[in-house]
């Protein structure tokens, strides 16, 4: 309640400075002012994407936050999870309504973007500054010429790349906290695309407080420190796409706090990471008939080191190498309201390692996928199908996986205002040659995974508003789970036999002149459900907060724009055995950002964590406290 009542209070105190200056002078210019985020932000009910529960976050809204990665705008999205290891160098994934990150499929203009470590895509390596929206999906996108990988996950990120309206170069300059530097440069030709480059570095050292009721640990973090260069560029020419992406990074993997030794930890590594991929996509309509094709390679390397005298358990220096390979094609055809889709794709994936006594592996992924739209008045059905087959090509390799999996979404609106929807959906998952071969991490004999998802909701809009509000229930048949071992690295893979979740979602969007809020909350159950018999039976799921919530207060005024955000999670469980150990406890953490234009230089001051308070979202990695960056932009 002391939270709330201080964000409150620094809203209020936002608020009456604005105002100080003349209720007359926030008055728009312009009928295009005074809707500026609309169209952004809102998906009227006659869209086909209200068949599926989803939320946006806008370009304009994105650089208003103060946040750098996709992870830091995912977090106020209802029913989103992040795992953030700590820091600006930390790991950072993202699961949704407790199905599992893996479950999560991040897409980049439509291609899925796939990633070496762990199995899971470290979204904290993703740069918000090229984006034009991040879309959240329950299910997926609902829309004619979708590639068949969009229909096998459970949920979607969709990061849509923005063309540039105008040709501008942006130089950046940032310093923050614990020895941060940032800086960046954005070069943009209109309509025809743009070249991105940023390099960050950071010590990491922040300082840290371990509270029990058992201990009391005051310490720095060390061996957190991290340097990485990202390169981008993406080219728009008559319905091509091309895309290219460099990562490079060194960073210091610290491991958990060790009770009452300051600056100690049980086992602390080093990772060099190499991340490459080049995507070409096309997409073309004549008359009723549309086609989409799409190319992608990636090449992932991961070097990871721990053998130090320091480390009391895990020694070992390896180098570990992923390709993968992708192609995909889809067409579709409209006849008066009924619109049919039919799409295919291959990808082709291998893993090389230095590891004793590994064999190389590489592993063919095909999908199929046929897909129905009919609309008619307020009502809107979609019926789709996918088979899968999996095939690894290894010593003693397993005999190859195919699946048929189905979902369908319905929905009727009202109005033009008001829509009712629900949704089917089934999914199957393999394990990645990351859960299955990777030394550490890997277990082979984990077993496929089958997710069932059940949706019923509503969701209302009007000039001022939008509001939606989902019930769900998830069933996930051996269910694959990944907790950390000894480190941000090291991984322990399981499966559960049988889970359950549900819960509700609500999110809204009001806007009125310079004002935008947006509002999310969650609550969910999810209990491990395998054994009536077993000690765990009904126990929450490891890293499942009950009740979550979150809040953002965007403003733009003449030349200032800002944003004042909140965001709460519950107590979570961190082991398999509700009882063995206490949950970790709920925290909440409050960010301000401040901007002002003058001419073409732009003065950027954010806070982060403003009332300083501790608290983790993985056991025993303490999260940093109150930290601040500075940041001058010149646009020419």
């Amino acid at each position: 309640m002391k939270d709330i009542i201080k964000v409150c209070v620094a809203y209020a105190i936002m608020h009456a400075w604005v105002f100080s200056s003349g209720a007359e002078e926030l008055k728009p210019k312009s009928m295009t002012d005074s809707v500026y985020s609309i169209g952004e932000v809102t998906v009227t009910a006659k869209s086909v994407e209200s068949l599926t529960p989803h939320q946006t976050i806008s370009h304009q809204q994105i650089d208003n936050l103060a946040s750098s990665s996709v992870a830091d705008a995912l977090k106020y999205m209802s029913g989103v999870q992040i795992k953030d290891y700590g820091g600006l160098g930390g790991q950072k994934t993202v699961n949704v309504r407790s199905l599992g990150s893996q479950h999560v499929g991040v897409y980049l203009d439509g291609v899925r973007i796939t990633n070496a470590q762990n199995g899971t895509v470290d979204l904290g390596k993703y740069s918000l500054s090229t984006l034009e929206s991040v879309s959240l999906y329950n299910s997926n996108k609902v829309e004619q010429l979708m590639m068949a990988s969009e229909y096998s996950s459970a949920s979607t990120v969709y990061l849509k790349t923005k063309r540039p309206e105008k040709t501008t170069f942006t130089g950046t300059l940032s310093e923050g906290s614990f020895g941060t530097h940032r800086i960046g440069a954005t070069y943009s030709y209109k309509d025809y695309g743009f070249i991105d480059a940023q390099y960050v570095h950071s010590d990491g050292d922040y300082p840290f407080r371990y509270k029990t009721e058992y201990e009391d640990t005051v310490g720095r973090r060390r061996n957190s420190d991290i340097d990485m260069l990202r390169l981008e560029s993406c080219l728009f020419y008559k319905g091509f796409e091309w895309h290219t992406y460099y990562f490079n990074s060194y960073r210091g993997l610290p491991g958990g706090v060790v009770r009452r030794l300051s600056d100690k930890y049980s086992d602390v590594g080093r990772e060099w990471d190499h991340n490459f991929f080049s995507q070409l996509s096309y997409k073309k309509r004549i008359k009723s008939i549309g086609i989409r094709g799409i190319l992608k390679y990636a090449n992932d390397e991961l070097h990871y080191r721990s053998d130090y005298p320091e480390n009391m358990s895990v020694h070992s220096n390896n180098r570990y190498h992923q390709q993968d390979v992708y192609g995909g094609l889809s067409m579709s055809y409209v006849y008066s309201h009924l619109s049919l889709s039919a799409s295919s794709d291959l990808r082709w994936s291998d893993l090389t390692t230095d590891v004793k006594r590994f064999r190389y592996v590489w592993r063919m992924d095909n999908k199929t996928s046929l897909s129905a739209i009919y609309k008619y008045r307020g009502l809107t059905i979609n019926g789709s199908g996918l088979y899968t087959r999996v095939t690894d090509h290894t010593y003693k390799g397993g005999e190859p996986l195919h699946r048929y999996t189905w979902d369908a979404h319905v929905s009727y609106d009202i109005n033009g205002k008001i829509s009712i929807r629900s949704f089917y959906k089934s999914v199957f998952r393999a394990p990645t040659l990351n859960d299955l071969y990777y030394t550490l991490v890997g277990n082979r004999n984990l077993k496929p995974e089958y997710t069932k998802q059940y949706d019923i909701g509503v969701s209302y809009s009007n000039e001022y508003m939008t509001f939606q509000i989902d019930g769900y229930y998830n069933r996930v048949t051996d269910r694959i789970v990944c907790l950390p071992l000894k480190g941000s690295f090291q991984w322990t893979m399981l499966n559960y036999g049988y889970t359950r979740c549900m819960g509700i979602d609500m999110s809204a969007n009001i806007w009125y002149r310079c004002h935008t809020l947006f509002v999310s909350g969650a609550y969910q159950d999810d209990r491990n459900m395998t054994n009536p018999e077993g000690d765990d039976y009904r126990d929450y799921i490891a890293y499942s907060p009950r009740w979550t919530f979150s809040a953002i207060y965007s403003l733009e005024w003449k030349k200032l724009s800002g944003s004042l955000s909140y965001m709460f999670v519950d107590k979570r469980y961190w082991t398999s055995e509700n009882a063995i150990e206490e949950p970790l406890s709920a925290y909440s953490c409050v960010d301000l950002k401040v901007s002002y234009r003058l001419g073409k230089l732009i003065a950027e001051v954010e806070c982060q964590n403003i009332f300083d308070k501790p608290y983790e979202m993985i056991q025993r990695w303490p999260m940093p406290g109150r930290r601040y960056m500075g940041t001058i932009k010149i646009q020419l």
